[in-house]
């Protein structure tokens, strides 16, 4: 069968044609032409449609082609058509659009309705006719006249045959009327049967046309059936899940992998996805009541269950915190038993955070505040002990006053009993200090490796029972944002854990810190050691430790600041003797000391600055001394505070300071040379000028040997001048001189054989100088001082004998 349909096309920008609607021809119930004057269209398909056409030959051209159109393809149908008249002129314009049928209409040939040939039959019975009469081709009127009579004979005959069987005529009569009724029952039936043809038809017609439809329709019920289920296994929760879930028992180890199978169970239904459109459906919003009913049935009792628990841990847990003192080791208790108690509740904490988060959250904030109490008990008895291990009593009263000063970024003062370079060494510092520092380092040692493990123990359990990283579960890509702000969480919870942990590390460490400053540097090497081993940078350990190195720190850099400043700040002494320096003589005291604190610590490199910072001041402030001291001259000052530096720096043997310790040892030859050259001078003194003279006569051009011709270096005024000299009188100088240099060197350094060995290496030099250009210019003279090398040596030797 053909199927003709009309189309809706609207033209669009590109003046192309684009299809909006289409119809069967079938579906037209009425064309209506309105008038012929008018230039509307209508058509009844599945509703009313008007167009105005642009021209009356349009629209009559129009009408035509879909008129014949039905009449071709619509047989049997009952499609109306009005006010066709196609007379006038007419117009149409669509809305939009132009109607077009898909199928152009054929023109018909009109059959011609002219003349027709007459039959075979019909010739043979007109030739017969015409052969009985010879005129009836010359004489046509004549043919014609006879077969009239003819023709009125037979009527007549016909007439009165008809007349005299008028019986028959009435049968016939009431034959004809009986087929008549019998033809329009016929017609009748047949009307019908048309009528059910064309119903049939139409159905066979929509069912060819819509087999695709209902393969959709199966697969929509597939569909639905499968979705259906789906729905029904995501929501439905077994009997045994809802029984348990109602009747809960949290007591039961035995029964907790039951109810937290059940709790899941119950989460998953009430978390599926599900479209939108579903969850309008009655039946959803039912079960979805029912289990919220459930759901709170469930979660009452475990919330109130587990927050007694918690208020239990706090209450009574006090198990291990006995007087740890007691025993070998210095050790804080492990909490691992409450960890592996509560670790059956894990999944159940994780269902309520992720079903009742306000539940979750007051919980939380219950075990926090419960494991505070229990943390604060065995801090407080744990630093207790320290300070016990320590110093053989507990912590002084109002020491946490003192650390409220201190996180406030109050001053600390350097400690009474510390060695302050640039004071009095006049403190005690003996055995009992020495081993209280090595007690207070132990201790402080076994403190932070004790808080470690307890402190990560419990974060990492918090972190899983609480399930405080789902944030990072899950994601591969997670931003720094999102684990910056776990780690924050963690770490703030940990922080109420623990609340005390840093007021109790940062008191005891302050208490000794104020007793000795060594104990800062103790404290800071030791700190600066946990933080870097410490297994999570970003951990509330790792911050509360580096929170107490930075109060460390602090002090370690004022304490090395107050030793800066005693250096700037120290007076010359007031004894006649200025002797060896305050911050000179207590500097290998020091180094020793924080020599053997910071030995392979990662610290070193701070202290090693301060050494370089220290000794260069020293360095500088040494001339100052001098300078300030009056009783005491400069040079021997100078001398002996250099020495003894040296003598320090090169027992210490620490290598950043070789360069200085070179300069040092520079610094006191050069002090040396100045007091030898200033006080021993030149004890032959007119010798000495005199040979200078001849000396820059021989600069000058002047032969040696003519040096003895001028007057002014004659022999004769030469043994004058030698004359002067004798052995006894340059020996009785020399005990002068011995006497004013001993004056001058202080007992404590020593150095007054190191001075007079140096005068004796300047008077040979002297002397060997002389001899030289007295055997140069006045050879064979025998002219000699009064005095020989080996004079000069006795001289030096049996003064520093009898002295």
């Amino acid at each position: 069968p053909v199927y003709a349909k009309i189309y809706l096309l609207k033209k669009t920008d590109k003046d192309s044609f684009k299809k909006k609607q289409d119809w069967q021809l079938r579906d037209l119930k009425i064309l209506d032409g309105v008038s012929a004057e008018s230039p509307e269209i209508r058509m009844d398909l599945d509703e009313r449609y008007s167009w105005i056409v642009a021209s009356v030959q349009e629209k009559e051209a129009f009408l035509k082609i879909v008129q014949n159109l039905c009449e071709r393809y619509n047989i049997g149908r009952k499609t109306k058509f009005l006010n066709l008249n196609f007379g006038g002129e007419a117009s149409a314009r669509g809305q939009g659009g132009v109607l077009v049928v898909d199928e152009q209409q054929e023109k018909e040939d009109e059959a011609d309705t002219g003349y027709q040939a007459i039959s075979d039959k019909e010739t043979t019975d007109l030739r017969a006719l015409m052969s009985g009469c010879e005129t009836a081709v010359t004489a046509a009127d004549q043919f014609a006249d006879r077969l009239t009579a003819e023709l009125s004979v037979l009527d007549g005959d016909n007439i009165h045959s008809m007349m005299a069987s008028e019986e028959a005529v009435d049968n016939l009569m009431d034959l004809l009327t009986t087929s008549i009724n019998e033809v329009e029952f016929l017609e009748s039936r047949l009307n019908q049967y048309d009528d059910l043809l064309e119903h049939i038809r139409d159905s066979m017609e929509k069912m060819e046309g819509k087999t695709e439809s209902l393969e959709t329709v199966n697969d929509n019920n597939s569909k639905l059936l499968v979705e259906l289920d789906t729905l029904v296994l995501k929501l439905q929760i077994s009997y045994e899940h809802q029984m348990l879930l109602q009747e809960a028992d949290f007591t039961s180890k035995e029964n907790l992998p039951r109810t937290v199978e059940a709790a899941q169970a119950l989460s998953a239904a009430m978390l599926a996805p599900l479209p939108f459109s579903l969850t309008r459906m009655a039946a959803v919003q039912e079960q979805r009541k029912r289990m919220d009913r459930l759901k709170d049935r469930f979660s009452k009792p475990l919330c109130r269950h587990l927050n007694n628990v918690f208020i239990h841990l706090g209450n009574e847990g006090g198990d291990g915190l006995g007087a740890h003192h007691s025993g070998r080791e210095l050790t804080l208790p492990s909490r691992a038993n409450i960890h592996r108690d509560l670790a059956g509740y894990a999944q159940l904490m994780h269902w309520l955070k992720q079903m009742e988060p306000k539940s979750y959250q007051m919980l939380q904030k219950t075990y926090t505040s419960s494991l505070e109490k229990l943390y604060q008990r065995d801090l407080d008895r744990f630093f207790e002990d320290g300070f016990v291990r320590v110093s053989g009593s507990g912590p002084p009263v109002g020491a946490s006053q003192d650390v409220t000063n201190i996180k406030k970024g109050g001053r600390v003062s350097v400690a009474g009993n510390t060695l302050v370079l640039g004071g009095e060494n006049n403190l005690a510092r003996g055995e009992e200090s020495r081993q209280e520092r090595e007690r207070f380092d132990t201790v402080t040692s076994q403190l932070l490796a004790c808080l470690e493990p307890i402190v990560m123990a419990e974060q990492e359990f918090c972190v899983q029972f609480f399930k405080m990283d789902s944030k990072l579960e899950g994601n591969k890509t997670t931003s720094n944002r999102t684990k910056k702000q776990v780690t924050e969480e963690v770490r703030g919870m940990m922080s109420q854990l623990f609340l005390s942990m840093e007021t109790h590390l940062v008191r005891f460490l302050a208490h000794y810190e104020s007793k000795d400053g060594f104990y800062s540097m103790l404290s800071y090497v030791r700190l600066s050691t946990a933080v870097l081993q410490a297994q999570d940078t970003g951990s509330f350990l790792a911050i509360t430790l580096g929170s107490a190195l930075i109060h460390t720190k602090r002090n370690f850099d004022r304490l090395m600041q107050a030793q800066m400043r005693s250096i700037e700040d120290c007076k010359p002494p007031r004894k006649a003797k200025c002797g060896i320096i305050s911050f000179v003589s207590n500097f290998l005291e020091f180094a020793q000391n924080t020599e053997m604190i910071f030995r392979g610590s990662d610290r070193r490199t701070d202290i090693e600055k301060w050494y370089l910072t220290l000794v260069t001041s020293m360095m500088e402030n040494i001339p100052r001394i001098a300078k300030e001291h009056q009783k005491t001259p400069q040079a021997v000052v100078k001398m002996e505070n250099f020495h003894h530096l040296h003598a320090s720096l090169s027992r210490l043997k620490i290598p950043v300071l070789d360069s200085l310790k070179r300069d040092t040892k520079q610094k006191y030859t050069d002090s040396l040379h100045n007091y030898v050259t200033q006080y021993f001078g030149r004890p032959l003194e007119k010798v000495n000028v005199f040979f200078d003279g001849v000396s820059a006569r021989i600069n000058a051009g002047v032969k040696e040997a003519e040096i003895s011709y001028q007057l002014q270096f004659s022999k004769q005024e030469l043994r004058r001048v030698l004359a002067l000299y004798p052995g006894k009188e340059v020996r009785g100088g020399l005990e002068r001189l011995y006497k004013k240099v001993e004056k001058h060197l202080s007992e404590e350094e020593n150095l007054l054989q190191v001075v007079w060995h140096a005068m004796q290496e300047e008077f040979i030099r002297q002397y060997k100088y002389i001899e030289d250009l007295l055997q140069r210019c006045y050879p064979g003279a025998q002219i000699s001082l009064d005095f020989t090398m080996t004079d000069i040596l006795e001289y030096f030797s049996d003064i520093a004998m009898h002295h």
